[in-house]
């Protein structure tokens, strides 16, 4: 049988891909015992030299005690002298008394060279806590340091040999158990690729690459028998990528009379809010309006009862025609204040929050003051956002009105809502608390849902509208809590640059 040779290239890839891992490991472990393991384990070396060096030093001072008190210059030269020969790393060895008076040695040592591999040892001789001199050793590392040198440089030497020759040894094993059988059914493969089925396979060695070798001669012959199986699934995929096309022009379809029913939808939101706040409006203005109808009745009946008592003169019919008219135009002013109110914003604007706020306190000030609930509000006048402000005063309106409502159905007597304005993180903070006991846990994170209420006659749409102004056109947010009292709502919306204003403080009592 001629051999079949193979391309080389292939040959040397697989290699590359056994290889090179190792390899990368191997230079890897190399660099980290050059650069990494040999500096710490030298650092590691003269770091235990000089405690131990430290320690000697304090030996010697214990030991020179006595000698320093009894001033037996003699016998600490000859200590000295003995400690130095001891210790051949030592290049000077000095003693100084506490006054810096040098002992030992009498003349001043020559100053070693500049070398990183020489240190100056110093400690201080105490007794009780008093100096009695100073004993300092300038020591070389290089006999310590050249033998470590000496153990690393072997180290890295068997590091070197040592996977060179195991490198060697699995190539001879790898090239004749994996990369020329590897080679042959990689041939197999490519003329399978072109459509020939008899290529001769490598022979079945009864290993792991046997095993490879057979399960490519299974799935050969299930090529073989699946071609006319997967010509017709290419013909069945074609058909419904077809049928997918047809399906997705019609989900289009479906999809914009969704996004049109959900227009709708918002637009019948916006429409029942309006209407909700109209009704609340009509209420408000009638509450309004109830105290100057009382007056201008009795001023009617004033002017009926002068009249039938002969006193109807040209003063007393001046005076009470005044009344009247003060009283229309108080009326007038009232259905002109509510008329400025709901009209809509045309563009964004900035305006003063603390104006805004008590704008929509006064659409309520009458029925808070009928149903004996107190508003107590401290806005500052310096705080400036950009935004609609007849929409923002909606919104607090909404929650106003929530509150009155939650009052009222609780029986709470008297109600209290505080209001308070601060500037926090760049935002305007609004902060609106009432005493009607707070919002039960389950149905707190439903709040500003839209049609959620616990109410009889609820729309569910005042807070989940005032959601919707606050952090769609005003880029806000709006949040829900239960305080001590009750609950307190939250509006935030970002600050813009205004002159400086005193803050003011203003309280309600309705």
């Amino acid at each position: 049988m001629a051999e079949v040779k193979f391309p080389c290239s292939r040959c040397r890839s697989l290699r590359l891909k056994l290889f090179a891992p190792l390899v990368i490991v191997f230079l890897a472990l190399l660099a980290y015992v050059q650069w990494v393991w040999m500096p710490q384990s030298i650092q590691y070396s003269k770091d235990f030299y000089h405690r131990m060096q430290d320690k000697q030093l304090l030996n010697i001072g214990e030991g020179l005690v006595p000698l320093i008190l009894a001033d037996q210059l003699a016998e600490i030269h000859a200590s000295l002298d003995a400690f130095k020969r001891e210790n051949p790393d030592w290049l000077n060895l000095e003693l100084f008394n506490a006054k810096g008076q040098r002992l030992y040695p009498l003349e001043t040592p020559a100053t070693p060279a500049n070398d990183p591999d020489i240190d100056v040892h110093q400690r201080q001789i105490m007794l009780e806590g008093h100096p009695l001199g100073l004993l300092r050793v300038t020591e070389t590392h290089q006999h310590l340091l050249a033998s470590i040198r000496a153990a690393h440089h072997h180290l890295l030497l068997v590091l070197l040999v040592a996977p060179i020759l195991f490198f060697i040894m699995l190539a001879i094993l790898l090239e004749a158990a994996i990369i020329r059988p590897m080679a042959k059914l990689a041939e197999a493969s490519h003329k399978l690729a072109e459509g020939k089925f008899d290529t001769e396979l490598p022979r079945d060695r009864g290993d792991e690459v046997g095993e490879l070798v057979n399960s490519f001669a299974a799935m050969r012959e299930e090529i073989r028998q699946n071609q006319t199986a997967l010509r017709k699934e290419i013909h069945d995929r074609q058909q419904a990528e077809e049928d997918l096309i047809v399906l997705n022009n019609s989900l289009e379809e479906r999809v914009r009379d969704e996004v049109a029913k959900n227009r709708q939808k918002d637009l019948l939101l916006i429409q029942q809010s309006r209407l909700a706040a109209m009704g609340e409006m009509v209420h408000n203005i009638a509450h309004q309006w109830r105290q100057p109808l009382n007056a201008l009745a009795l001023v009617i009946r004033n002017i009926k009862d002068d009249y039938e008592f002969g006193e109807l003169g040209q003063e007393s019919l001046d005076h009470a025609v005044n009344s009247a008219q003060n009283l229309l135009n108080r009326m007038s002013t009232t259905i002109d204040d509510f008329r400025d109110f709901f009209r809509p914003d045309q563009e964004k604007k900035l305006f003063n929050v603390a104006d805004a706020v008590r704008q929509a306190a006064s659409i309520m000030e009458a029925s808070y003051r009928n149903n004996h609930i107190s508003l107590e509000m401290a806005l500052p006048e310096d705080l400036i956002v950009d935004g609609f402000p007849s929409q923002y005063s909606q919104a607090v309106l909404n929650i106003l009105a929530n509150a009155k409502e939650i009052i009222q159905s609780r029986k709470i007597d008297p109600g209290l809502v505080r209001v308070s304005l601060e500037a926090a993180d760049g935002f305007a903070a609004l902060t609106i608390e009432d005493n009607a006991g707070g919002i039960a846990d389950d149905v707190l994170p439903k709040v500003f849902d839209p049609y959620f209420t616990t109410k009889e006659q609820g729309s569910g749409i005042g807070l989940y509208m005032t959601k919707m102004i606050i952090e769609r056109n005003m880029e806000g947010r709006v949040a829900a809590a239960n305080s001590a009292s009750g609950a307190r709502f939250t509006i935030s919306v970002p600050l813009q640059p205004a002159p400086g204003k005193t803050a003011g403080k203003d309280v309600h009592d309705e």
